[in-house]
């Protein structure tokens, strides 16, 4: 009985303590990383990791250096990794696919009600036009984002 509560109530402990409230997650990111600070009072550095103590983080932002002590930062984010070639393709598989079905679709409906274009012109306009649409959805979907690393408590 004693031992369960004892396990208990040291997981509850571990469990209090947010991983993002680790100072170490920040001394771990590496030199040059594009990392976002936000400090107490509202203040913001967003710019490349120079050096991590236990007292301070160095910041380059906007070329110049910035000192941050540890006791006024709130938040340490890094930015994700940009994933617009895989979206890209992504959307020019899904545009190609969906111009061809709506390309078939005419010109099924061509075939049927007598047009004056060709049998396969609806598929070999609709389906380049969708792929294009689906590689410029895919390029500006949005991508990365900030993923946070350190929150003080």
């Amino acid at each position: 009985m004693k031992l369960t509560l004892l396990i208990v109530l040291a997981a509850g402990a571990g469990a209090a303590q947010s991983p993002h409230a680790n100072w170490a997650n920040v001394k771990n990111l590496p030199v040059g990383e594009e990392i976002r600070t936000s400090l107490e009072g509202g203040k913001s550095f967003r710019g490349q990791l120079q050096s991590v103590t236990d007292e301070s983080l160095v910041i380059l932002a906007a070329n110049l250096q910035q000192s941050l002590p540890r006791s006024q930062v709130l938040k340490v984010a890094t930015k994700g990794e940009s994933h617009r070639k895989r979206n890209a393709l992504i959307g020019l598989g899904l545009g190609a696919g969906a111009g061809l079905g709506i390309g078939a679709g005419a010109d099924h409906s061509c075939a049927q009600n007598g047009c004056f274009i060709g049998n396969n012109l609806g598929k070999e306009v609709f389906t380049p036009l969708g792929a294009l649409v689906g590689i410029i959805i895919g390029v500006a979907w949005p991508t990365g984002g900030w993923h946070e690393v350190y929150r003080s408590k």
